[in-house]
């Protein structure tokens, strides 16, 4: 009889987060008519093939299926010849068994012989939707453990204007600089006032805003049609043109989106708000490092020091913190020199960026970065040595 048409389904009983996946039902005309699929309505994608118990699947229902539901019919030997058939063609092929009356000692065979799990016939649309499920948890939890995560580092801004955005776009380039593999992404999560793009001389079309809005669509293919190119291969995803309410973004999808960008690049630094929410708090926790910027004045440190105590009260500390003493005057007597600022911090400052407002200052009005202005600056020196943090090496 063939395959019918996909049919979408969307009932009580069917909970099921098939994601991109599709389910191929493999059973004989009695066995589907036992298990009323036409008087349910069934979640997202599933396919269905009435065939004989001992009947050859045909290949191209095969290569439309993510997983495959099998009727299995033990005193039939076409049955488990099928079966075993279908395992040396497509040995990577998810299988559910579904068996009437199984004993354990055909259910120990069959899952030696590598299927994934039994589910017992007639069908049970409770049962089979939690078998689904747990089988696409396995190959989801396969996939994320063999994807390699990208480096997650966060930049963050004791208070507004001490030049983190300026640290970020500069780290996130030298990065990309000398990445040899999946590339360096900068993703501006200052949301309402992020300048990211701007610095580097990029108008956005499109922005971290569109990802949010993609909802439960999102995928790699998505976030990289969302991506800025900088002139030395970095990739960025600006903040949204408009002004958006912090507290209306969906703390899951922020969270989705890094884990895509970690599954497509090397690095992943993130531009973070001044604004404190239970997913920027998140995502610094998740980061391999994390940079703070600071300036050598009584109300930056003051409210660093309040971000390093916010930090420890979520068991969020060690060596990944760094603290970086930003606009830094090279002079004998300074209000505030490094070490009174690290003692009034309880953390060490061991990361400081020159001051030289001029140059940094063109460097933004033409979106470029400090190099193309002055190659051999202090400052491109200074966040050079960020990288030694990254475990990244610095020779050029």
């Amino acid at each position: 009889m063939g395959v019918s048409e996909y049919i979408n389904f969307a009932s009580e009983e069917w909970v099921l987060d098939l994601k991109s996946r599709s389910v191929l039902l493999v059973l004989s005309e009695a066995e589907m008519t036992n298990a009323r699929l036409d008087a349910v309505d069934m979640p997202q994608q599933m396919l269905l093939s009435t065939l004989n118990p001992d009947a050859e699947i045909p290949a191209e229902q095969i290569a439309q299926a993510s997983l495959i539901l099998l009727e299995i019919k033990p005193e039939l030997p076409g049955s488990l010849q099928r079966f075993e058939a279908m395992r040396q063609l497509h040995p990577d092929m998810p299988v559910i068994a579904a068996i009437r009356n199984a004993d354990l000692p055909l259910v120990r065979t069959l899952l030696k012989k590598g299927v994934r799990d039994v589910v017992g016939l007639p069908l049970s649309h409770a049962e089979l939707a939690a078998i689904v499920n747990e089988v696409c948890e396995q190959l989801d939890a396969r996939v994320a453990k063999d994807v390699h995560q990208g480096q997650l580092i966060s930049v963050l801004k004791s208070i507004g204007g001490v030049g983190a955005t300026t640290v970020a776009t500069h780290l996130a380039s030298e990065l990309a600089e000398r990445n040899i593999g999946r590339g360096v992404c900068l993703i501006d999560l200052d949301l309402q006032f992020g300048n990211a793009a701007a610095y580097l001389g990029l108008s956005a079309q499109l922005s971290i805003a569109d990802l949010i809005a993609a909802g439960a669509r999102i995928d790699g293919e998505l976030l990289k049609s969302v991506v800025s190119k900088g002139d030395n291969g970095l990739n960025i995803i600006a903040a949204p043109i408009d002004i958006v309410p912090i507290e209306s973004v969906n703390p899951d999808q922020i969270m989705r989106i890094i884990e895509l960008a970690r599954a497509e690049y090397d690095h992943v630094v993130l531009d973070l708000p001044t604004n404190w929410t239970n997913w920027t708090l998140s995502l610094v926790a998740a980061s391999e490092a994390i940079f703070l910027v600071a300036e050598l004045s009584v109300a930056s440190l003051r409210q660093a020091k309040r971000q390093l105590q916010l930090l420890d009260s979520q068991n969020i500390a060690g060596a990944h913190i760094n603290v970086i003493a930003n606009r830094v005057e090279k002079r004998f007597f300074r209000a505030i020199d490094l070490d009174s600022a690290a003692q009034a911090l309880g953390h060490p400052i061991e990361l400081s960026i020159h001051n030289d407002y001029p140059l940094v200052r063109a460097a933004h009005d033409q979106g470029v970065l400090i190099r193309a202005i002055r190659a051999k600056s202090k400052i491109a020196r200074d966040i050079e040595n960020l990288l030694a943090r990254l475990g990244v090496e610095t020779e050029r």
